[in-house]
């Protein structure tokens, strides 16, 4: 499974590194956010939340996703990921995992890699590198999933590795068409689907017509209490929150937890999740996995969130 290292992730990119941030307003400024405690941030913003979670863990390795898609409470949104996607066979661990999640709130969605739509020269699952190579990749791994698991309850899918402008200098809208056309694919699969992209930091806001939520932030607790007014997109600040995601990941205490979903909420943010898993990996790997577990204060987090 790729998981996110914290290297810029798409062109487009001033606005970087899975944080980014405008100052969605003057009174939202990251430095005023960080010295709010809990509950008045909780209070002052008044969002509904629900976590939501990259579970990039197998559903043999203990009761992680027991526990994720536990109904007092549990995760409003898992990531479902067998193999950086569906995988070429349907696996029994995971459609029982789906569809237990599923039955208990969870809304599941299945990982499907869009590989910067080629921007990075990246080759798609089926050859070529162009934006069209790209999108075929993923209608087939899209037809994977709802083959595989549509049966035991998938409720969407997940685009990662997304980009954050909408096209290029010749074709303004090149790359957000090219996730219309992806988030259509899905809804003809099941016109209730939920669908995620991942850009990682904040897009334009052509993309709030390319998915019904977007991660607008993924990166270290400290770069989100530090750097996230960095180029963020001043649409955020009014958007319904359920379009807007949070990963925070190397966040290594409670508190720390705790203060990572109070900032979130003042920024709009109507999915979180927050972990002390971080992005450390092995010599020559191009990326750690700070989503393959679930953090040490799982029951606090959700209880905070809820």
């Amino acid at each position: 499974m790729r998981s996110r290292s914290d290297l810029d992730r798409s062109p487009g990119a001033g606005r970087r590194r899975r944080l980014c941030a405008a100052a969605v307003s003057a009174g939202m400024a990251a430095g005023a956010l960080v010295s709010l405690p809990v509950g008045d941030a909780s209070a002052a913003a008044g969002i509904q939340q629900r976590v939501a979670v990259p579970a990039y863990f197998n559903p043999g390795d203990g009761n992680l996703w027991a526990q994720l898609s536990s109904s007092a409470p549990g995760a409003g949104l898992a990531v479902a990921n067998p193999q950086t996607g569906p995988g070429d066979s349907k696996d029994t661990g995971y459609a029982n995992a789906i569809k237990a999640a599923h039955n208990a709130g969870t809304k599941v969605v299945g990982y499907v890699d869009s590989g910067y739509l080629g921007t990075k020269g990246w080759t798609a699952p089926d050859g070529g590198t162009s934006i069209d190579d790209w999108v075929d990749g993923a209608e087939r791994n899209i037809d994977k999933w709802y083959s595989y698991y549509g049966g035991s309850g998938l409720d969407g899918i997940f685009f990662d590795d997304g980009l954050t402008a909408c096209g290029t200098p010749s074709d303004a809208n090149a790359y957000v068409d090219a996730y219309k056309r992806l988030r259509s694919y899905v809804k003809g699969k099941d016109a209730g689907a939920e669908v995620v992209a991942n850009p990682g930091a904040s897009p334009e806001e052509c993309y709030t017509q390319a998915a019904d939520t977007l991660v607008t932030f993924e990166g270290t607790y400290d770069d989100y209490v530090n750097h996230y007014g960095d180029d963020r997109e001043s649409w955020e600040a009014t958007a319904d929150p359920s379009k807007i995601w949070h990963l925070i990941h190397t966040t290594g205490s409670q508190a720390r937890m705790q203060n990572a979903i109070a900032l979130s909420k003042q920024r709009n943010a109507g999915y979180v999740y927050a972990t002390d898993d971080d992005n450390s990996h092995a010599p020559g790997q191009e990326w750690g996995n700070p989503w393959d577990t679930l953090p040490s204060y799982w029951s606090a987090e959700v209880n905070t969130v809820g």
